[in-house]
């Protein structure tokens, strides 16, 4: 198999003497639900590129407080939504030494960078653990092609006749946390570079928004910067015309 990359795994195996049957089922079975190709090119030793976009949006993602590490709390946070099982302390010490030992600068106070996450990922596919690439991957939605689900991207959401829909006080403020996290200047608008890291995990802005020349369709600061008014203005015309 060190010779021969594209080889995924190696068994010797007996039908007549019952030898590592269970096993050899095991091994085909994880190669269909599981298969190492899409996420892992074994002649580099290398994560491709579709596989590390999607674990750099789902780092993205669970980093809430958006300061390019994951923290202990964010970590444990990621363990439960895609294992079901608290992380012991112990294990994420041993993570992060895993991680460390190949790229010191991937961890330090603040937690796991973004660049650690990604090697974690990576050894975890060099010791053909890939089923947990897998799991993670699928907890976010995406498909065996590495591309998000369509009923994830655009979800069934039946609006009665002669009726409308409109956002929730929830929904508003979900809105609200977002646009404050972003302004991380504090200058009471998002300006561009502010507004593309907004939309980093998504498809981009929504066709509708670009047709009407967004944001100079909504309300702006003097610095042409979309305000806390304009964006939940934009979101409130949306959830009515879409």
């Amino acid at each position: 198999m060190s010779e021969f990359k594209e080889v995924d795994s190696c068994i010797r195996t007996s039908a007549r003497e019952h030898h590592n049957i269970n096993e050899v089922f095991f091994l085909c079975q994880k190669a269909v639900t599981d298969p190492i190709a899409p996420l892992f090119d074994s002649k580099d030793s290398s994560l491709k590129q579709a596989c590390v976009s999607a674990l750099q949006r789902i780092f993205y993602l669970c980093d809430r407080d958006q300061d390019g590490h994951l923290s202990d709390k964010e970590i444990h946070d990621f363990q439960i939504k895609c294992f079901g099982k608290p992380l012991s302390d112990l294990d994420l010490s041993n993570i992060k030494s895993s991680i460390q030992r190949q790229l010191p600068d991937s961890v330090t106070d603040k937690g796991i960078t973004q660049s650690g996450f990604v090697l974690l990922n990576k050894l975890f596919a060099e010791k053909g653990r890939h089923e947990t690439i897998w799991l993670i991957l699928r907890t976010f939605h995406y498909t065996d092609s590495l591309s998000l689900q369509s009923s994830f991207l655009s979800p069934k959401f039946e609006v009665p006749a002669n009726s409308s829909a409109e956002l929730s006080p929830a929904g508003y403020r979900f809105f609200v946390d977002l646009f404050l996290l972003h302004d991380k200047d504090n200058d009471g608008g998002l300006s561009p570079s502010e507004l593309s890291a907004l939309f980093a995990p998504t498809p981009g802005l929504p066709p509708q928004w670009q047709e009407n020349d967004f944001p100079s369709c909504t309300v702006r600061n003097d610095a042409d910067y979309i305000t806390l008014q304009g964006w939940l203005a934009q979101w409130s015309m949306t959830t009515f015309t879409s």
